[in-house]
């Protein structure tokens, strides 16, 4: 199986007055084609699952750009097309390949641009067609998307945070897009909105109960991937927002009324997730009483 692997994200505060120039993305991790450490990164997690997956098993790894940069104001629109049309490039130049993987951040706002990654994907499937297993890893934090989803066959969040799990959820995407491209699952994705956004830190209860909730599903019922997305607070964009992402095999009925049970369960949960912020008076009085 031959296998294409890239990478390209940042978190997007579009209330920032200071944009991300390319330079920022040099700056943070960014790995030209070929040169990913096998250390995993933000930029790099389904490259080394990839990398795995081909040590394993008769697959060929082709791999793309992986540069994440840090998180800051919107993306200038050069550095978001110049980073992107390479990473196409590369992609083309790849064809004939059964799978596509990316790493992304799923909260990426460039000039022009509310949606980065879904315009990516949706060029990326402009070049591979249908019969290719195309999909990323995102982060927790993201906005999901009609057109991610319209584009991708699989789409897997992060689902802790603080974000302990990204190799783990890189090594589920890889084993979702194989399986599609060998004909053994038919992905079909559903969202659901719960209609808040909230602060969720899965540390703690009553989040950390949820998000082991959530990993129970899979595996069964012909669930095969159930992801929250927590939603960017500070990315002013139309799909922001708490939404739950399910990943069926073939069972669009069945994702529809889980998506919409676990909307529900989060939106009555709203509130009691975060971590517990103290004020400043609180958390002066409690410095000054440590020992």
């Amino acid at each position: 199986m031959r296998i294409f692997v890239a990478g390209l994200g940042t978190e997007t505060n579009t209330f920032a007055p200071f944009p991300t120039a390319e330079r920022g993305f040099h700056e943070t991790e960014y790995f030209a084609a070929g040169t990913h450490p096998d250390t995993p990164t933000f930029a790099g997690a389904p490259l080394i699952a990839a990398r795995r997956l081909a040590a394993a098993g008769n697959h060929e790894v082709v791999e793309g750009l992986c540069t994440f940069a840090e998180p800051s104001g919107i993306t200038t629109r050069q550095a978001y097309e110049s980073l992107r049309d390479e990473i196409l490039d590369q992609l083309r130049a790849a064809m004939p390949v059964d799978v596509v993987a990316f790493s992304m951040h799923g909260a990426m706002v460039a000039d022009g641009y509310d949606d980065c990654e879904g315009d990516l994907l949706a060029r990326a499937r402009e070049i591979t067609g249908p019969g290719v297993a195309l999909g990323a890893e995102l982060d927790l934090h993201c906005h999901f998307t009609t057109t991610m989803i319209e584009a991708a066959d699989a789409l897997v969040a992060y689902k802790e945070y603080p974000h302990v799990d990204i190799m783990e959820r890189a090594e589920e995407l890889m084993d979702l897009l194989t399986a599609t491209a060998r004909g053994d699952i038919r992905p079909v994705m559903t969202l659901a909105d719960t209609g808040i956004l909230d602060m969720i830190h899965t540390t703690r209860e009553p989040a950390r109960g949820l998000v082991d909730r959530l990993s129970a599903m899979e595996g069964k019922d012909g669930v095969l991937s159930v992801s929250l997305g927590h939603g960017f607070p500070w990315g002013d964009v139309a799909d922001l927002g708490t939404r739950v992402l399910v990943v069926t095999d073939d069972h669009p009925e069945k994702g529809k009324e889980l998506a919409l049970s676990i909307a529900t369960e989060v939106t009555a949960l709203r509130g009691t997730m975060d971590s517990g912020s103290l004020t400043i008076d609180e958390a002066y009085d409690r410095a000054l009483g440590a020992d």
